[in-house]
């Protein structure tokens, strides 16, 4: 064997999580669908829910946590220097008419994030944590760690990891604070059926946090009025004040693909009549360019990955990167590309107009199926819950498996 491929041979090995895996049982039927969730076990997703579980260390948790905190201060300076800078922001991607509304909210609700999600490779077998980017708007796979992930566990005898989503979550949200006395509060998405049940995750939470009436409402359905507010029309003639939305949809969305609506939301957020979560300044932790920032103001940190606006400028581009639309999302428009110029990979999508952003490719831990396994944090103000996905391709999207995680040792 060559010693290229018996390197790669060897750190396969090292790497591998195979001696991690359990056999997941299979959740009732019933109890799935009156909990609303059978969207995750039938139909084209009957196999989303992976058929084992992965154990973890809690030294290995602990690090993921620390690292997710870590990521989320660094990334908080590089944005509120990045927004001050014309040039960066230009190349994050935000024109001048949402600057008043940015330059606002970090002013206002620079401590006012609700929930964000990080993606990262490694974290087993010392194989190193790499953040790979930040989901700061519509992060999902609530549902799956909050409700799911438990109840598997639980029904598998395991140990369930020290942190509970949905604990932390909604003490989170009790220190934020629910909306003002006389109105209530919306989740607003987009009509997606994993929009749906992400919003219930964040009602129930918010429920549970003592925030008054919360309702959840596609967006479409909502009437903005830039003199008096946000409402929906209950029933005839019949209409709701809300002085807080929640939503469920990205701000990018509403900069570039809906800029009235965007009018409306910098309108109303300046004219405090309308307090939004997340807050608009987690726009500029969307932007994929931010990562770039990052390691310019962070070269060589141990949880980066040399990325870069232009492949030309990586450490070492011919060692593979992945090219990826500065406001993407669930890998669309993804590539990964090798020696400089082919393309091991490449998922079409939605994203292809716009500007790229290149990023050293990660190394991930790996099964004997060649599954990749990506760690995924929430992070409010806090770290507060780990999940993971898996799949056996090189991009890891929506057609990727929940892995369900345990606390506990192994061979």
């Amino acid at each position: 064997m060559a010693p290229a491929r018996a390197a790669a041979a060897e750190d396969q090995h090292v790497h591998s999580v195979d001696n991690r895996l359990v056999d997941s049982p299979q959740l009732k039927e019933r109890w799935v669908r009156k909990r609303g969730l059978d969207y995750y076990t039938t139909g084209e997703n009957h196999d989303y829910l992976s058929d084992e579980i992965l154990k973890i260390t809690r030294a290995e948790h602990d690090a993921v946590m620390e690292a997710s905190q870590e990521a989320y201060d660094l990334l908080r300076a590089t944005a509120r220097r990045s927004l001050a800078d014309p040039v960066r922001r230009a190349e994050l991607g935000i024109p001048d008419k949402a600057v008043p509304l940015l330059d606002w909210s970090v002013a206002n609700e620079f401590d006012s994030t609700m929930i964000g999600r990080f993606d990262f490779a490694g974290g087993f077998n010392d194989l190193p944590l790499k953040l790979i980017e930040f989901n700061a708007d519509t992060a999902s796979l609530m549902p799956e760690t909050g409700i799911l992930q438990p109840e598997i566990i639980s029904k598998a005898g395991l140990k369930p990891l020290p942190t509970s989503f949905l604990e932390l979550f909604t003490a989170h949200l009790q220190t934020l604070g629910g909306g003002r006395a006389d109105t209530a509060t919306v989740v607003a998405h987009m009509g997606h059926e994993d929009d749906k049940l992400n919003a219930e995750v964040l009602k129930t939470a918010a429920n549970d946090a003592g925030w008054g009436r919360i309702d959840v409402e596609e967006l479409g359905d909502l009437h903005f009025n830039p003199d008096e507010g946000l409402f929906f029309e209950a029933k005839p003639g019949r209409w709701i004040h809300y002085g807080t939305m929640i939503k469920f949809f990205p701000w990018d969305y509403a900069l570039f693909e809906e800029p009235e609506l965007f009018d409306y939301l910098s309108e109303m957020v300046l004219d405090k009549k309308l307090r939004v979560l997340n807050p608009a300044w987690t726009l500029l932790l969307q932007s994929k360019a931010l990562m770039a920032h990052a390691w310019q103001d962070n070269p060589g940190h141990p949880l980066l990955l040399p990325t870069a606006m232009v492949p030309e400028a990586l450490p070492n581009p011919l060692d593979g990167y992945v090219r990826k639309p500065r406001f993407g999302r669930t890998g669309d428009n993804v590539a990964i590309i090798l020696g400089g110029r082919n393309v091991a990979a490449e998922n079409q999508g939605h994203y292809g107009h716009e500007t790229m952003v290149y990023q050293q490719l990660a190394q991930y831990n790996i099964d004997e199926d060649k599954h990749r396994y990506q760690l995924s944090t929430f992070q409010t103000s806090r770290a507060c819950a780990v999940c993971c996905r898996r799949q056996d391709e090189w991009i890891i999207d929506d057609d990727g498996e929940f892995v369900p995680l345990a606390l506990g040792e192994f061979l």
